[in-house]
């Protein structure tokens, strides 16, 4: 059995943290009398997905394996998850053999959906598409599936979402006939991530579905992915960002990623365009930090240049002094802070708070936000980053999507919106007309290049890949420009114009 990549290890770690959530809610619907509560299938599942996602696969292994001793033979949703997490526990901890063993002695008792993902995940079934599988595809799907919370905690998120796609739906419909249109068919997944695999199996069932669009953020979509990468239905996620969810084969894509490569574009930047030599990384220890902090490292090294400290902080840290203090000793020419949205700020100001407003602070996409803007001030002047997004530039398709969203709901335009209308203008040029299959689909969908949509430009590998064209900005006096322009200095596509040449007809750089 191939040794399982560690970006999968991370999506499958995740998957069961997250998934924590909705075995509580199931949890407080069916627990059993509280003298029962430590011997209850439940309990043992949660305890499973604690130890899972501390790395403890010894216990995890034994908590999964109570589950499925004491779980009703009725209960076939809680009976697959202790088969499902109890397999993955064993590969995590390289044991194929007993993991085959636990899928062979309950193979039987799994509806047919779930022993498809069982069998994705132990290597029976390749994600990649096979021919057999392709031939099965019947050109006679017209309706899109969309997965969102409509109801609950994240029900304003996901009816913006839906908004968006309703609009491009729209757009498309209008250039054909009625018997040509593309269809809607949309389901509530309550921010339930069970919930959300049992629709997409559902809707993944249904002939007449050439795709699906799911959830919002990562646990939802993740518990999607599996489900279309084991059914072979294109799904594109429009807000999920967690590393790793795009290894999941060619049927899923992630059009909000957290991609890499932009901290390589970054480090290219700086070293040869700023001239700087010596770094400091300062990144919250999570998976999302550490991948972009090593990317970052790494390419920095492979350039000549040096890092002079490299630090992590955990979520609860609020007063980040001991590490300013360390960086005060280096004084680095600039310092990268791949922080989370809601730490950002408070870091810029601890940075300047401690003598630090001479270095330069290298960011990443999440600073492209006017929140940032305008609660950071001063402490984020000259701030550096990398983005696929730059709503001045006229390679996007931003303007044209706000004016619409506007004019049809009469509020400002947000981001989810924009998303949710990306997500479906790209299957939807890719199908180009209805009824379609879905091999016809994931065929044009997976050799997409540089499509403009209204958050970035799009291209999708033949992996399942997307890639977003990226633009160097920089906030500079209240306003997101063009690294090293000032507004006066900026052409139509958003680039900085030297002084001495007038504005071209060139594209914003794409990541390799």
């Amino acid at each position: 059995m191939q040794k399982i990549k560690p970006q999968i290890r991370f999506a499958w770690i995740f998957s069961a943290m997250v998934l924590l959530i909705a075995c509580a809610a199931e949890f407080e619907r069916k627990a059993p009398p509280t003298g029962l509560l430590e011997h209850s299938a439940y309990r043992s599942l949660q305890q499973g997905l604690q130890s899972l996602s501390a790395g403890d696969f010894v216990a995890s292994r034994a908590a999964f394996d109570r589950v499925l001793e004491l779980a009703s033979p009725g209960d076939s949703q809680l009976v697959f998850l202790g088969v499902y997490y109890g397999i993955r526990s064993r590969l995590m901890s390289d044991q194929p053999v007993s993991a085959d063993s636990v899928y062979e002695h309950w193979r039987l008792s799994l509806p047919r959906g779930q022993v498809a993902e069982i069998e994705l995940v132990l290597g029976r079934i390749s994600p990649q598409l096979t021919e057999a599988k392709l031939a099965q595809m019947e050109s006679t799907a017209n309706t899109l599936g969309v997965i969102l919370p409509l109801s609950g905690k994240f029900s304003e998120f996901g009816n913006a979402i839906l908004e968006g796609i309703e609009l491009a739906v729209q757009e498309y419909n209008a250039n054909f006939p009625e018997e040509n249109y593309a269809k809607l068919k949309v389901a509530d997944d309550r921010s339930d991530q069970i919930r959300a695999a049992s629709l997409g199996r559902e809707l993944a069932s249904e002939k007449s579905i050439f795709a699906l669009i799911g959830s919002h953020g990562n646990e939802t979509s993740m518990a999607i992915c599996l489900v279309a990468s084991a059914e072979r239905v294109p799904l594109v996620c429009p807000t999920a960002s967690a590393p790793g969810m795009d290894d999941l084969g060619p049927m899923v894509h992630i059009i909000n990623r957290t991609d890499p490569d932009l901290a390589v574009t970054l480090a290219e930047y700086a070293v040869e365009k700023l001239g700087y030599q010596t770094f400091a990384v300062l990144a919250p220890d999570d998976d999302y930090g550490n991948l972009l902090a090593d990317t970052f490292d790494t390419a920095l090294k492979a350039r000549g240049a040096a890092v002079v400290s490299s630090l992590r902080y955990s979520g609860e840290i609020k007063n980040f002094e001991n590490q300013m203090n360390l960086l005060r000793r280096y004084l680095p020419d600039a310092i990268y802070l791949p922080a989370h949205s809601n730490e950002i700020t408070q870091i810029a100001a601890q940075v300047y708070y401690y003598g630090l407003n001479q270095v330069r602070i290298l960011g990443t996409e999440l600073w492209n936000n006017e929140r940032v803007i305008r609660m950071g001030g001063e402490y984020v002047n000259g701030v550096v980053f990398v983005a696929p997004f730059y709503e001045k530039s006229s390679s996007l398709r931003w303007n044209e999507f706000k004016d619409l969203y506007e004019s049809a709901y009469r509020r400002p335009v947000n981001r989810f919106s924009a998303l949710g209308f990306d997500s479906a203008d790209l299957v939807l040029n890719a199908a180009a007309k209805f009824p379609t299959s879905r091999r016809v689909l994931a065929e044009r969908l997976n050799s997409i290049e540089r499509h403009p949509g209204a958050m970035g430009v799009y291209t999708i590998k033949s992996t399942g890949k997307v890639k977003r064209d990226v633009f160097i900005l920089e906030i500079l006096n209240g306003s997101i420009v063009p690294a090293g322009a000032s507004d006066a200095q900026v052409d139509s596509l958003g680039r900085p114009i030297p002084s001495d040449s007038p504005a071209d007809n060139q594209t914003p750089r794409q990541t390799p």
